[in-house]
């Protein structure tokens, strides 16, 4: 779990991955592989939650180190 949470360019692991995560998601919505319907849509938004999460906790930690 230390390896998820060892930060990488300002953003920790997790981050980076939840990120490539969305960005394949909507590449693949954007090639038609994927349809473009409610259950996508709530995926992307689960995982803009995650991100913001992800990133506040970074934040935190970060702020608590100093």
């Amino acid at each position: 779990m230390k390896l998820f949470t060892k930060i990488i360019a300002g953003q920790s692991l997790i981050s980076w991955c939840l990120q490539l995560i969305l960005i394949y998601l909507a590449w693949e919505v954007a090639d038609h592989k994927i349809a473009n319907n409610l259950y996508t849509i709530s995926g992307a938004a689960v995982l803009l939650i995650l991100i913001y999460l992800s990133l506040a906790h970074d934040n935190r930690h970060r702020q608590s180190k100093k």
